[in-house]
């Protein structure tokens, strides 16, 4: 009878092992499938969607603000004497000439520019300096900057182009004064063309490394006869101040200038000399 009950017993032990074991292997499995679905779901949380909005370039008042910035740190694009790729970052090309262009002048000459051209001032004591919020109408807009100087309230504005991707001043408007483009141009129109062939134009006779080269404007060419060579090479502006040949085997010959008036630069040749240029006297 001992022997009865002890395999009874014996029986419901194994009955309520295997429940415990069953159960535990289905907690196991659950667990492993929520697991295993989660990270199946998961994407970092900085993953765009499909279809994410272009980059938005800054505002044009943000451009007028960072030329204010520069100009009060004393690295202001005007005045610049080496460094043109400070004055194209805020500049129209044909602002951007005229500035740099009045900034390189002869040595001796009196330049446009013979006040503050941020605050249309000679002496400054600026506060309550404030760049307004910028009205835009397509690819042009116009910004505002009013402060007061010794105590006078003074607005200067600001015509703005897109260039490029990016916003480029085409003015500084300084209300009856007239504007920063208009002086330039009476500035230079006044001035005596240069005698020799140094008008400012990509013409006349040029160094280039060891040999010399003649430059005639021809319509919309520009025709270059080698001094070393015979026949005539056509060249045309691109961009900047550069000017490029005819693509000849899939090569082009290049001028690139330092300045605006095409005094001195490099010459690239297609098969990737270089050599320096500089205008003949």
């Amino acid at each position: 009878m001992k022997d009865v009950k002890f395999a009874h017993y014996l029986f419901l032990i194994l009955i309520a092992a295997a429940t415990i074991a069953c159960g535990s292997n289905t907690n196991n499995l659950a667990n492993s499938t929520v697991v295993n679905i989660n990270a199946a779901n998961s994407q970092p949380a900085a993953t765009p969607a499909d279809g994410s909005a272009e980059a938005q370039i800054p505002a044009p008042e943000i451009l007028v603000a960072d030329l204010y910035k520069h100009h009060d740190a004393k690295k202001s694009p005007f005045f610049q004497k080496k460094d043109r790729a400070l004055v194209d970052k805020f500049f129209t090309k044909p602002l951007a000439d005229l500035i740099w262009k009045d900034s390189n002048g002869a040595v001796g000459e009196i330049g446009a520019i013979d006040f503050d051209p941020l605050y249309d001032a000679q002496d400054t004591d600026i506060k309550n300096f404030v760049v307004g919020k910028s009205e835009i109408k397509g690819e042009t807009a116009n910004v505002v900057a009013d402060f007061t100087n010794f105590g006078e309230k003074k607005s200067i504005f600001f015509a703005i182009k897109q260039v490029g991707g990016s916003w480029k001043i085409d003015d500084i408007k300084y209300g009856k004064q007239g504007s920063l483009l208009k002086m330039f141009k009476d500035h230079f129109a006044t001035l005596p063309e240069k005698e020799g062939g140094l008008s400012g134009e990509f013409e006349g006779k040029y160094q280039v490394g060891a040999t010399s080269c003649t430059v005639k404007p021809v319509k919309m060419a520009f025709e270059i006869k080698w001094a070393k060579g015979s026949g005539t090479e056509m060249f045309f502006y691109k961009e900047g101040n550069t000017f490029e040949s005819e693509e000849s085997d899939g090569k082009t010959n290049r001028f690139v200038f330092d300045d605006v008036n095409y005094n001195s630069g490099t010459f690239y040749r297609g098969d990737g000399a270089t050599f320096p240029v500089s205008r003949a006297n």
